[in-house]
């Protein structure tokens, strides 16, 4: 456990960093109005690239790490796969750009070059996941990150840039750096990929598309969780309060998904080894534990934040507007539940098949998006908040639920 807490730590402590970063700069030094733009184009093509590519990835994790590497075939077909996907998530993010955000010529060009590199960025960090190259994914995923700090802090200090086209500037700068670097450093027989055939294969595709459907729109819900909301804001009171409260509500879900993820990483592995080796009682008390630890980890970060909160909004972040409980408060105790959410569903997805779950996570998404229609434009900011606390309680405590009634079977069985 303690292994599996470090190498999560090596990799993806970078990352996080920049991210935060990456937050607390854009807002600082672009301001709410060009971090709201940012964001809602940013979460749009994830949106896009999810429900178009990311069955793709689920499967390279899965049938590549059973295969010899010299599967030269699979491996194009993959390739074939994702240039295709590439091609038309980027078609489809330039109309919603051009006819939904009236974007301009450099704009568009930025941020269809992130959607289409994007692609070939997790096509990478697939394989490299599927053959187990953890020293190989951290430097992957590392070298993005310090790539994309370098280009922003150049071009707000050295070029005085100051508009959301910095950003996806750099994550282009980024995806496009550490792409060369993947192809300089690619070990032999690791990518066996025929360039000058194009392997495509129906029955192949309509496999892949069979096992990852479930999981790539559970992830597109989740996605949708966590944007539909900045689009109504935007939609109600503009890019100001949308960007506002999209700083606070990624910086606030990305410090607790850091800090409480390490438990997830060691103890989901504990989990699903204790239920394949029939143990189910023990796999039970194993959530149990993981949960204890999950709430001290989130006190500790409830009283840290608490201390500087007041010059986190004022000072650095300039938004002295959020300095409100009932609009941090709920985001702070959303984003641990969604925490608490996701080791339960470790259990239940051994328990039940995952149709479930995508269903309960569509019925939470579908609610959260009514009740912002219905009161966001009456209540603001605070409603938002306070509608994603509690679609996230409810998530979360279906989870509970199902997984207390499963448990209690299983020690009756």
């Amino acid at each position: 456990m303690k292994k599996e807490v470090l190498k999560y730590l090596a990799g993806r402590l970078i990352p996080a960093l920049v991210n935060l970063a990456l937050i607390v700069l854009a807002i600082r030094f672009l301001g709410p109005v060009e971090y709201g733009r940012y964001s809602l184009l940013l979460y749009t093509a994830l949106l896009v690239i999810t429900l178009d590519f990311h069955w793709v990835q689920v499967s390279i994790l899965r049938f590549l790490g059973g295969m010899p590497r010299e599967t030269n075939v699979v491996m194009s077909r993959f390739f074939d796969l994702t240039i295709l996907n590439a091609l038309f998530s980027t078609l489809l993010v330039i109309l919603i750009g051009l006819f939904y955000f009236h974007l301009g010529l450099i704009e568009m060009v930025l941020v269809a070059l992130f959607t289409f590199l994007t692609h070939f960025y997790l096509f990478h960090q697939a394989i490299l996941e599927a053959y187990h190259c953890s020293v190989r994914t951290a430097i992957l995923e590392g070298t993005d990150q310090v790539l994309v700090l370098i280009a922003l802090l150049t071009g707000l200090f050295f070029f005085e840039l100051r508009t959301f086209t910095l950003i996806f500037g750099s994550l282009v700068f980024g995806l496009a750096g550490v792409l060369f670097l993947r192809v300089l450093i690619r070990v032999r027989g690791l990518l066996t990929i025929d360039l000058k055939h194009l392997y495509w294969d129906s029955r192949f595709s309509g496999k892949v598309i069979e096992f990852g459907y479930g999981i790539a729109l559970w992830l597109f819900f989740s996605h949708l969780l966590m944007a539909a909301d900045r689009f109504i804001i935007m939609e109600y009171f503009g890019y100001h309060d949308a960007g506002m409260y999209s700083g606070l509500k990624d910086l606030l879900f990305k410090l607790v998904t850091f800090a409480s993820f390490p438990i997830y990483i060691s103890y989901q592995s504990k989990i699903s080894d204790q239920w394949n080796a029939h143990h189910q009682p023990e796999a039970w008390k194993t959530i149990k534990e993981a949960i204890s630890f999950e709430i001290l980890i989130f006190i500790i970060v409830f009283i840290v934040f608490m201390v500087v909160k007041p010059m986190l909004f004022d000072n650095l972040l300039k938004i002295p507007e959020l300095n409100f409980w009932l609009i941090y408060l709920p985001l702070l105790m959303a984003s641990f539940l969604w925490q608490v959410a996701l080791l339960f569903q470790r259990f239940l997805e051994l328990v039940f098949k995952s149709s479930r779950i995508l269903i309960a996570m569509g019925v939470c998404v579908a609610l959260n998006i009514v009740l912002n229609l219905i009161f966001v434009p009456r209540n603001g900011l605070v409603a938002s908040s306070i509608i994603l606390l509690l679609t996230s309680l409810l998530y979360a405590g279906f989870m509970v639920l199902v997984a207390l009634i499963s448990s209690k079977k299983l020690q009756a069985g």
